[in-house]
């Protein structure tokens, strides 16, 4: 039986035309091809150069900001300009804004010092009430600045924006900014992490990641939130806790349960001092830290590799993260002692010697001019300070605390002056002085003399800002 043979299948394109090859377009659309590429280079290249893009891309990429490209260069206050209101209330304050006041009636901010003299700027001070207002005696953990609305408010240290948000129930519009390798309060020769907080802003100017130097605009003041008046709170916090926890940022002392379970509103635990021990642990009274205005921390790099290496990538991280920021803070403090070199040399060089100022005399003169031996001279450089106090105090009275700057063979500058500000503090007790800052005006001979009044019966140690020196201490006695 012969097979049956079976019927072949065929298939054909229903669409003849050939796909053009991949590069038809660039070959036949030269010129649209081009339009294309140019208008995404063009997008993307903007969106780079814009305020926040580059910004935003490597932290898309990387993750967090690189805190070793950060470094302390010192201190500014919150605000710079700020009305005299003396002579602003003559001029009719209310309702205005800060662009209403008058350039004459615009000061410098003054400097807080924690007495009631201060109440005319600082409205509630650090630890104050809102009774008194005076500090040390509530749970405020920031101070409030007397303001108008729209006054420029600046970084008062380099840092990074941590937070931008808004509570309408408490701080209002605020910010939040992260100052990594900066001296720590407790210990000036260590670095730390702090962060400030800036509340009841009308205008945020800054966004969350971005890098911000010292002096930088960042926000203008207001009165959102929970404020009975125009005003900037600013506070200054710790990274961690005692136990070494993280903080949250913005920090307050305690929770609205634990006003509660004390069966206080809100304002009677501010004033009652609610948690006040723990505010003190955790924050830091921010114009003594700015004020004091720190020197940059030296951190000395070590090159040689130790025999315990790091484990982790996150401790050789962090490695590189120090040495990077050992260099710029010796590159800072080198520019800095460059700077006082020549100062201290363009000085010297104004001197004129006894010798060539009896030289120089009138030639019509008469009288013969004597030969001047020269004296020892001696030194206007001082290496140390030193707290000279009494040992022991009785009762409420003033007493006499005395500030003397030593050279380098400890015996007193009798010519040396301070190069800068000297803050007058306690390490442990209380106690006010007067005055509480010295400047060179203040210094006889090498001396300074500040009365102290010991509040309370608790021992007293006086303490020395910037540097940190601390005297011995001074007891009680009944």
């Amino acid at each position: 039986m012969t097979p049956r043979k079976r019927n072949k299948f065929h298939c054909r394109p229903l669409h003849k035309a050939k796909e053009p090859p991949p590069d038809h377009y660039y070959l036949t659309q030269r010129v649209t091809f081009w339009i294309a590429v140019f208008s995404v280079l063009a997008f993307v290249t903007g969106n780079m150069m814009g305020q926040h893009g580059w910004r935003v891309f490597w932290k898309s990429v990387m993750g967090r900001q690189d805190d070793s490209l950060i470094v302390y260069t010192g201190t500014v206050p919150p605000i710079a300009r700020i009305p005299d209101f003396h002579k602003w209330s003559l001029y009719g304050e209310g309702g205005r804004t800060f662009a209403d006041v008058p350039q004459q009636y615009l000061i410098s901010m003054p400097r807080y010092n924690g007495t009631q003299s201060d109440q005319l700027f600082y409205s509630i001070e650090y630890m104050g009430s809102y009774a008194t207002g005076l500090q040390d005696e509530g749970s405020h953990p920031g101070v409030d600045i007397r303001t108008p609305p729209g006054t420029p408010v600046q970084s008062v240290m380099n840092g990074v924006v941590q937070r931008v948000d808004v509570d309408s129930g408490g701080f209002g519009k605020y910010l939040v900014i992260r100052h990594p390798n900066v001296p720590d309060p407790s210990s000036p020769d260590r670095l730390t992490t702090l962060y400030t907080v800036y509340a009841h802003l009308s205008e945020q100017l800054v966004a969350e990641g971005q890098v911000v130097e010292k002096g930088q605009e960042i926000a203008l003041s207001g009165q959102t939130g929970l404020a009975s008046g125009p005003h900037l709170h600013f506070q200054m916090e710790r990274d961690k806790d005692v136990q070494g926890n993280p903080i949250p940022h913005p920090f307050w002392p305690y929770s609205s349960a634990e006003a509660r379970a004390a069966n206080l509103t809100f304002n009677q635990a501010i004033d009652q001092g609610l948690n006040q021990d723990r505010g003190l642990a955790d924050t830091v009274n921010p114009f003594v830290y700015i004020q004091a205005q720190y020197a940059p921390v030296q951190v000395v790099e070590n090159d040689e590799r130790t025999a315990q290496s790091p484990e982790t990538s996150e401790q050789r991280r962090q490695e590189r993260i120090q040495a990077r920021v050992a260099k710029r803070q010796a590159e800072f403090v080198a520019e800095e002692q460059k700077k006082a070199l020549l100062a201290q040399s363009d000085e010297t060089a104004m001197v004129v010697p006894i010798e060539e100022q009896a030289s120089s005399s009138s030639s019509s003169s008469l009288e013969a001019v004597p030969a001047v031996v020269a004296a020892p001279v001696p030194s206007r450089d001082y290496v140390a300070l030193e707290v000279r106090l009494a040992g022991s105090f009785t009762g409420r009275e003033w007493t006499k605390v005395e500030v003397v700057l030593k050279d380098a063979s400890g015996d007193v500058a009798a010519l040396a002056q301070p190069t800068s500000d000297i803050y007058m503090r306690t390490a442990f007790g209380r106690a006010e002085f007067r005055p509480s800052v010295l400047t060179a005006k203040d210094f006889v001979n090498g001396k300074a003399t500040v009365e102290m009044l010991p509040l309370g019966r608790t021992t007293v140690v006086v303490e020395l800002q910037p540097g940190a020196i601390l005297s011995a201490p001074m007891r009680y006695r009944d």
